[in-house]
């Protein structure tokens, strides 16, 4: 049975509507955009441009279309990006004429929306569901490997399907579809093998010629399917620290899943029992934990400001997050018992390269407590 839990963007929704005429709404396929929409803005008049016939009547028509009702959403408005200049003109001649678009296109949907509706625009992204909203619906697994397991796409979550079969599934139908859309790729079963390798690197440095190697491909190959699996919200490349912030362009990048549902799926894992036991069940660990506090940083912050720091020595930190001047460094252990080895990145870091605000270490053990200067999270009690 479907239920709706709540999102923590929907204040943020709700208000910017109040004064922008147009809100763009993006994110992965089967995010949760689409229920989102319905249930803060229910009186509007909701088209999906997927249909074949609505396109259609949009593509021929596009004043028509829009004049349907003063307020309207829109879903998958990448579909015609014509449609942004019409709504431009209509919002400029009569703002109180209301749109909510939704695309699953970061690239070509952003690129149109500034150069189309700047100064018009609230934009939201809309990732799956966060583990501060499954804690306030009460809908948390006590399990941690469970909660890694079935990922967080409202499809498994809200709806009860099973997690083998439909991250499979999604798999096959909106990563191949969005590949084909974006590239017009010709080599489908050498992407699929690219995305297990990738998976399989979870949480570590990227190496485009080595995954090139292994798939058989072209390095630029590889960089452009990496493109499109950020332009299509699956992954996240994570940038080094650096004090000088020009080093951080030129420094290689840490990939991780935005949803650990799907990385379990490309990894084969078909049980949440068979997490503890995998080779990669520490870096799946740290991506569930990185893809968090992304989806935190995205909803509260509007872009992200986390990076890892790594040395050639051997000192790293997993995970730094930067506010103005204000630094928070993490270490991340799937090990339920705290052990003082946990420290030591932290007190390098602290000690040599920039004082921080806050040390933490996030692990997999249920009880949360501060330790000398460094708290001590629980996987459950994140953010």
């Amino acid at each position: 049975m479907k239920t709706y839990i709540n999102r923590l963007l929907e204040p943020f929704i709700k208000k910017t509507a109040e004064t922008m005429p147009v809100i763009v709404m993006t994110g992965p396929r089967q995010s949760g955009k689409t229920t989102l929409a319905k249930h803060l803005f229910p009186d509007y008049l909701y088209v999906n441009l997927e249909f074949p016939d609505i396109r259609l009547f949009a593509e021929k028509d596009p004043r028509g279309f829009l004049k349907q009702s003063d307020t309207m959403i829109i879903d998958e408005i990448q579909r015609i990006p014509e449609l942004f200049s019409y709504i431009q003109g209509i919002v400029d001649e009569d703002p109180s004429k209301k749109y909510i678009l939704t695309g699953s296109n970061n690239f070509s949907l952003m690129h149109t929306v500034s150069q189309s509706l700047a100064g018009r625009v609230g934009i939201f992204s809309v990732f799956p569901f966060s583990i501060s909203e499954l804690r306030q619906a009460g809908m948390l697994s006590d399990s941690l490997n469970k909660t890694i397991f079935q990922g967080f796409y409202p499809r498994v979550i809200a709806d009860g399907n099973d997690p083998v079969s439909w991250y499979q599934g999604y798999i096959q139908t909106y990563l191949e579809r969005d590949v084909r859309d974006m590239s017009a790729i010709h080599m489908i079963e050498r992407f699929y093998t690219f995305l297990r390798i990738i998976a399989m690197r979870v949480g570590s440095i990227m190496n485009y010629a080595t995954i090139a190697t292994e798939v058989g491909v072209a390095p630029n190959t590889i960089r452009g399917w990496i493109t499109i699996l950020e332009a299509s919200y699956i992954i996240t490349l994570l940038q080094p620290y650096h004090t000088n912030t020009k080093k951080r362009l030129i420094k290689s990048a840490k990939l991780y899943f935005n949803d650990t549902g799907l990385l379990c799926s490309l990894l084969g894992i078909s049980n949440e029992r068979d997490i503890p036991n995998n080779s990669l069940s520490g870096f799946i660990f740290e991506n569930y934990v990185i893809a968090e506090y992304l989806k935190n940083e995205k909803i509260f912050a509007g872009s992200h400001n986390l990076y890892f720091y790594r040395d050639h020595e051997g000192n790293e930190v997993d995970m730094v997050s930067e506010h103005g001047i204000d630094l928070n460094i993490f270490e991340i252990k799937l090990n339920k018992v705290f052990s003082n080895d946990f420290v030591k990145g932290l007190k390098y870091f602290d000690s040599n390269i920039k004082i921080v605000k806050t040390r933490n270490i996030i692990y997999g053990g249920d009880i949360s407590q501060k330790i000398g200067d460094v708290s001590l999270i629980s996987w459950k009690d994140i953010l």
